[in-house]
This record gives structure tokens, sequence and C-alpha cells, in this order.
């Protein structure tokens, strides 16, 4: 297909694209949770089984960070599933979301300080249902993401977000008004746990150097903020816990999130290249 019958057709494509998220969504809302969340699960390996270029480079990710250990391929496509429908129908699944006293008073000390909470975070467990979490309790947490490519996924993405009083700000242009937010005392999460294509330097994950953005030692540097580290892993089974704990340095920090995906490995995106050494 030419580009230009490529760019005439996408219109269309998105299009159909959203009204299938649409109809989807909608019939998930009408099912219990638990339910909802199977079928989720099981979409999830769907779809890494017809993604069979995707499943393979994930399975060799897998096997080349914890080897015997690794949980099988289908697990990490069917966790995936899961937490997208999760957040579909964060709503109902905020009060899964457990926020214990000893997360909540290491922020509040943090924000008491005066300085800014620069949290570091990864995209482990479900973080898009901690954010919206923490926004709905009343903890105003800024949060910066990549930019991603249009379409109907991404623009659904985006407006639910903003629907759950998620404020996200972009790199780049985005880094501005983080600074401003830090030195007036506000909170900020960002991920550190993917490769970005900008400034980066090579961290040990897993055993190999993996490209990790600066981002967050930089904005330490120019405004003071106390770090932190925030995540939520699954809890019981049926929702998640959020957890929050003393930062210092991209070093230990990695060395920490790996210690974190080591204990739940499907929940983390395996997906996504970190290592930048993925010949296809």
């Amino acid at each position: 297909m030419s580009r230009t019958l490529r760019a005439r057709t996408r219109p269309a494509r998105h299009a159909l694209a959203a009204l299938t998220l649409r109809l989807l969504f909608g019939a998930l809302r009408r099912l219990p949770v638990d339910r909802a969340r199977r079928i989720g699960a099981g979409l999830g390996r769907l779809v890494g089984l017809l993604a069979r270029g995707e499943r393979r480079r994930m399975a060799r990710r897998l096997e080349r960070a914890l080897g015997e250990a690794a949980p099988p391929v289908g697990d990490c496509w069917a966790s995936l599933g899961r937490r997208a429908v999760e957040f579909a129908l964060a709503d109902r699944m905020l009060d899964r979301v457990r926020v214990p006293p000893d997360a909540i008073a290491r922020f509040e000390a943090a924000r008491g300080a005066g300085r800014g909470v620069l949290l570091a975070t990864a995209h482990l467990g479900n973080w898009e249902l901690m954010a919206a979490a923490l926004a709905t309790r009343g903890f105003a947490v800024h949060t910066v993401a990549a930019r991603r490519r249009g379409g109907p996924l991404h623009a659904w993405l985006a407006a639910h977000r903003r629907r759950l009083g998620v404020v996200v700000h972009p790199p780049g242009g985005g880094a501005r008004a983080v600074v401003s937010r830090l030195r007036r005392g506000e909170a900020v999460a960002i991920f550190v746990d993917q490769a970005t294509g900008r400034r980066c330097r090579p961290i040990p994950f897993f055993g190999r150097p993996a490209p990790t953005p600066t981002a967050f030692e930089r904005l330490i540097a120019l405004t003071g903020a106390t770090p932190l580290l925030i995540h939520a892993l699954p809890d019981d089974g049926d929702g998640y816990r959020v957890a929050v704990e003393p930062a210092a340095g991209l070093d230990r920090l990695t060395a920490r999130i790996e210690a974190l995906v080591r204990r739940a490995p499907s929940e983390w995106v395996w997906l996504h290249d970190r290592w930048r050494d993925d010949a296809g």
C-alpha cells in the first residue's frame, strides 16, 4: 500500500478503532468487575498469540533477564489486558487501590518540607490506576509521560486521564512547568524505567546496561525537591497496594525497580525494549 493510500485510509481506520473501543468498554462496563478483569486477561492472551513478532521479542527479553525464573509469556500478555480493563473501569476499581497510612505519612512528610516532591515511578503494576486513585483522594501529583502517536487509543487514554483528575505533562516543553511546580512545593511523578531516546546514561538492569533517562537527576539538581519512589503492586489478588519509599540516585532506584520486577515479573511491560539491543 502506497504512503498516499495509507494516509487516505487512516481516518477511516481510526474511526473504526474508536468505535470498537467504545463498544468493547461499554460492554465490559455492564459486567461485574472481576468478570471484566478476567475477560481483559483473556483478550490480552489472544492479542499476544496474534502478535507473533512482539510475543517472540517479549519471550527473548524475559529469557535474557530472568532465565528459568521467567513467567510464561502468555501471563505477561494477560496482565497487560487485565490492567487495561481495570483502567477502563477505574471508577469501579479505585476502592481496590489501597494507600496504607505509612505511605501517606511518608508522602506528607516530604511535601511538608516545602521543597517539592519528585516521585520516581515505573511501568509496574497498574500505574495508571494508582495515579487516578491518588488524584481522587486529594493527592495532587503531576505526571510527566512520553509523547505518543495519535490514534483512538491514545486519544481515549488522554481523555480518560483527564476525567479521573490525572494531570499529565509531555516531556520537552512541559519541563518548564514541572520545574515551576516543584519549586512551588508541589509533587511531580516521573518514570525512570524506560529508554526514551533523550538524555540517558547506561545503568545495569538485570545484568545488562540499559539507557536510563537522567531527567530525574536533573530535576533534583535544579529544584532541590525531595526524591521518593512510588509504586503499586497487586495486593491479595483483587486490587493494588501503593508503597512510597525513600529514593536516592538513579543507580539505586534502578536496582530497587529491578528487585520489584523480580517480585512480580508479569506486572512489568516487557513489550518495551529496555536495553535498546533487540534486533527483532
